[in-house]
């Protein structure tokens, strides 16, 4: 009876175990992250060349020269960008011959670069994602990514050299989209018109076309009128303060603004450079300087 009595015992757990009703799923269901971009708040039009480098004493194009401008909330902080040969984006600015650390980038992995040389105090040179890591953790100050020209060797096929500079954008919006950094940058192009616009054959892209996909900004540096720029579909002109009718070239900020092309001047570094673009930067996109604090200063005290 006993035996008997136990095998019903059994029976009846066995049957309670089947009616359960199962466990929940402990895999959490993905929640589909937000759609909404990131929107910056911009507190003035300025933009720290390298970083402001110059006035901070510090390397240029180093984590302290962006850290200084985002100290200061700049519109930017302007950094320089090469494309490396191990698909990478370094942020560094070359040397006459073309090289970082006595290296020319496309010829060099990132390893290399910076195994030739630190920076001047003690950092390692930095790639465009060290830059963004750091960016990122606030939401004023975005980058001005400059896309160099590359010259030498000299007697290198121009459209190859042109096409290393291309390569360097577009891996820049491959590694700006995997970061969901979209908001935080912004392109500035050589003025060569075979980056900004593409080798035709020779290259599987542009500047212009690599930037416009990735739903970027991108400036053209040249001395070009704004009717050309319209021309090309370019709609921001950042001009060096050479070509302007005040530093004896012929461009003007009217005449963008009459062809509705945003301009922006680099670089406004004496005191009455900085006057005279401050008293018209209601008209501008923003003012590059290697003296952000100081144009703050200048700004401030024009009431802009």
């Amino acid at each position: 009876m006993k035996s008997l009595r136990l095998v019903f015992i059994l029976a009846a757990l066995m049957f309670a175990a089947c009616c359960e009703k199962p466990d929940p799923d402990p895999t959490p269901t993905p929640v589909t992250p937000s759609t909404d971009k990131v929107k910056l708040e911009v507190k003035n039009k300025v933009v720290a060349h390298r970083g402001g480098a110059t006035e901070a004493r510090v390397p240029d194009n180093s984590i302290a020269s962006l850290n200084y401008a985002m100290e200061l909330q700049c519109y930017a902080c302007e950094c320089d960008i090469y494309w490396t040969a191990d698909n990478n984006v370094i942020v560094a600015h070359a040397d006459g011959n073309d090289c970082i650390n006595g290296l020319r980038p496309w010829e060099s992995t990132v390893a290399q670069i910076r195994d030739a040389g630190h920076l001047s105090n003690g950092e390692q040179v930095p790639t465009l994602s060290d830059f963004l890591d750091v960016v990122q953790t606030q939401k004023c100050t975005r980058l001005w990514l400059d896309i160099k020209n590359i010259t030498e060797p000299s007697d290198m096929d121009a459209n190859v050299l042109a096409n290393y500079a291309i390569k360097a954008v577009k891996r820049a919006c491959e590694i700006i989209k995997e970061k969901k950094a979209e908001p935080w940058c912004e392109f500035i192009c050589t003025s060569n018109s075979k980056v900004m616009a593409g080798v035709a054959g020779k290259t599987d892209g542009s500047a212009f076309g690599a930037a416009a996909s990735a739903g970027i900004p991108i400036g053209w540096m040249a001395n070009k009128s704004a009717e050309t720029y319209v021309k090309n579909g370019y709609v921001w002109a950042n001009l060096s303060e050479d070509y302007m009718k005040r530093g004896g070239g012929s461009r003007t900020i009217e005449e963008f603004k009459k062809n509705k092309v945003a301009i922006s001047i680099f670089n406004a570094d004496s005191v009455d450079q900085m006057n005279y673009y401050v008293a018209q930067i209601d008209d501008m996109k923003a003012i590059c300087t290697n003296y952000p604090a100081a144009l703050l200063r200048v700004i401030a005290a024009a009431g802009k």
